[in-house]
């Protein structure tokens, strides 16, 4: 695996005082131009591209920090380096038949378990990271579990954004050819149009995230909890430690 950051622990500036996060991102284009931006002079964000999702992700994840030595195994329990704070963020990707279906709800719940026992976080998302975004600007019902819908409210939201930027103003010239998944799967899309219009409604998706979280109880499996997006808890740890005004 590349290793496109730099920590750099002969700064005593830097090693005192600022917090890396390490995040290990399902895809290349959305999680790691959105989780970057938090980034400030008292967080380092470290986004790891394209890791894949579930398990696949957290045993990269693991063997990246064991690699590396961020991982440190003490009175028989794992535990992380100082200053560092390693996520995995994945969706739960729904399979086409009830057999494949069961082994993939085995496989989230394993995910998440063999994360945490190490002491890596995991932002979630059951059923895509699109349901994160879509709470910016609308609560979701509990029926609302299917992952083409979310790509289709997010279509008609941005079709209709009362004041677009020039970035989306380029995008809507040819309205028959839009749609979300299409059109802000590409790097500077994202970037340039969905990331400024969702940062300053943080507060509200949180919020959102929240209110859907409240409904599922802690005996019930990860798998069943849905729709339901733990992403939030990443974002507000980036908040409280880089305290970036958004």
């Amino acid at each position: 695996m590349n290793n496109p950051w730099d920590l750099k622990t002969n700064d005593n500036r830097e090693a005192d005082t600022v917090i890396n996060f390490i995040i290990f991102c399902e895809d290349s284009v959305s999680e790691p131009i959105y989780f970057k931006y938090f980034e400030t002079s008292k967080i380092k964000v470290n986004c790891i591209k394209d890791l894949g999702n579930m398990m696949k992700n957290v045993i990269n994840a693991i063997h990246h920090c064991e690699e590396t030595g961020l991982i440190t195994h003490k009175d028989g329990e794992h535990c992380l380096i100082d200053g560092t704070k390693v996520w995995c963020v994945f969706d739960r990707d729904k399979e086409e038949t009830a057999k494949k279906i069961a082994k993939g709800n085995i496989s989230f719940n394993a995910s998440i378990k063999t994360a945490e026992e190490r002491g890596i976080n995991v932002a979630w998302s059951n059923d895509c990271f699109e349901l994160w975004v879509l709470l910016h600007f609308e609560d979701v019902e509990l029926t609302d579990i299917d992952r083409p819908k979310y790509y289709e409210r997010l279509t008609e939201i941005f079709k209709n954004l009362p004041n677009p930027n020039d970035e989306l103003k380029k995008v809507l010239e040819h309205p028959e050819h839009f749609n979300y998944k299409k059109s802000f799967k590409r790097e500077n899309n994202f970037r340039y149009i969905v990331r400024p219009e969702i940062l300053p409604k943080t507060s509200l998706a949180i919020d959102r995230a929240k209110q859907l979280e409240s409904n599922y109880n802690d005996g019930m499996q990860h798998h069943e909890k849905a729709p339901l997006t733990l992403v939030y808890k990443l974002v507000e740890e980036l908040l409280e430690h880089g305290e970036k005004e958004i």
